[in-house]
């Protein structure tokens, strides 16, 4: 089978891990998978394998002219590629898809919705309608979303993201990766591996953590020391955090890491993981936090209130709720040690990649049956 998959992207975040995952996968069962992207670090990986070609297309800036561009120089890869199936993720991707391949013989498009902002959704489903044969959504919050702007459900499935189960960091481990981040050995390292962007939130993180600051005082004040932020991610955000960072007195507890390929080691490196978002879809951040036996505080949104109590989930949009989670965290204790275990059972349970894969092979055969296709698996 010959699949084209679409992205904006393929940097570090959690769609771009789920595609490179993907095609990986795909390409070790025989298939052709054909990459679209405007690059990044992920491209690069998977490029190495074979069975898996990528092309370049100016898809990360929401432009028509881009929007042009991509169709343009898709449409005259889908002509020599003849997909079979294209896999699109998120709206621009799908639009730019459906657009390029439709002259190429109108193969079925399956397009993956990883989360939206709100106000986005009417717009997104009216596109979807046109574009996409089926939609996956990567949490039921997000396929309520999308039903609610509209969206019929018979084109509907609910596919959660996933994760390989890793072994969970040893102590040398930990020390290994702490020493080559240049991080002190003593004291806890929270870590927040998401794009430096609104709804992320980090700048809630930021005051909780000098709200943990004024709370130790000297450092003996809740008998640890105060310990070492990482801020692991790009975009417009980052001067403005900077800035935050600065005027609150913190630039020496505080690292702004920048965009890194290196999750495995940060995650080992870490004692908690923290995600502040407004709004998320499933993040492939805390499951592969989860995965490893590393301890999660979240926003109580999308998909993560589906993770009941594997992980500590705290009121959207407070500052001093995310600061009384991570203080709850951080103390440690047999109930924290519980909820980890939970996490790590859950991601066996529900997130294993093996579960992801057999029903994107189910839809993919559902599509192509539907529309006459008759390829081997």
């Amino acid at each position: 089978m010959r699949v084209l998959v679409t992205i904006a992207e393929m940097g570090p975040g959690g769609a771009e891990t789920l595609v490179a995952e993907m095609a990986a996968h795909l390409a070790a069962e025989g298939h052709q998978v054909s990459l679209a992207s405007s690059g990044g670090f992920r491209e690069r990986e998977v490029a190495g394998i074979g069975g898996v070609d990528t092309l370049r297309v100016p898809l990360r800036r929401d432009t028509a002219l881009d929007r042009a561009r991509s169709v343009v120089r898709l449409a005259a890869h889908a002509q020599r590629l003849r997909p079979d199936l294209v896999h699109a993720h998120n709206v621009r991707a799908t639009l730019v898809a459906r657009m390029a391949t439709y002259p190429a013989g109108g193969p079925p498009v399956l397009s993956t919705v990883h989360g939206l902002p709100p106000q986005s959704y009417p717009r997104a489903v009216g596109v979807l309608t046109r574009c996409a044969d089926h939609v996956v959504a990567v949490s039921d919050s997000v396929a309520d979303d999308l039903v609610a702007a509209g969206l019929d459900p018979q084109r509907l499935s609910v596919i959660e993201n996933a994760v390989r189960v890793a072994p969970a960091a040893r102590a040398g481990d930990r020390v290994a990766a702490r020493r080559d981040l240049g991080l002190p050995e003593g004291g806890p390292v929270v870590l927040c591996l998401a794009r430096l962007a609104g709804p992320k939130r980090q700048d809630l993180l930021v005051e909780a953590w000098a709200e943990r600051r004024a709370q130790h005082g000297d450092g003996r004040g809740h008998g640890e020391a105060l310990g070492t932020l990482l801020l692991v991610g790009e975009g417009p955000h980052r001067r403005a955090l900077e800035q935050q960072v600065a005027d609150a007195g913190l630039t020496a507890s505080v690292r702004l890491l920048g965009e890194r390929a290196d999750v495995a080691r940060l995650l080992a490196a870490a004692d908690v993981l923290v995600l502040p978002s407004d709004r998320e879809g499933l993040p492939m951040a805390v499951l592969e936090a989860m995965a490893v036996g590393v301890p999660v505080v979240a926003s109580d949104v999308g998909g993560l209130a589906s993770l009941g109590d594997a992980v500590t989930r705290v009121t959207p949009g407070s500052a001093p709720r995310l600061a009384a989670g991570l203080h709850e965290v951080l103390a440690g204790g047999r109930a924290v040690t519980e909820r980890t275990a939970r996490a790590r059972g859950l991601v066996d349970a529900r997130f294993a990649t093996a579960t992801m894969h057999a029903a994107y092979r189910d839809l993919y055969r559902r599509l192509l049956t539907g529309l006459g296709g008759a390829l081997g698996w």
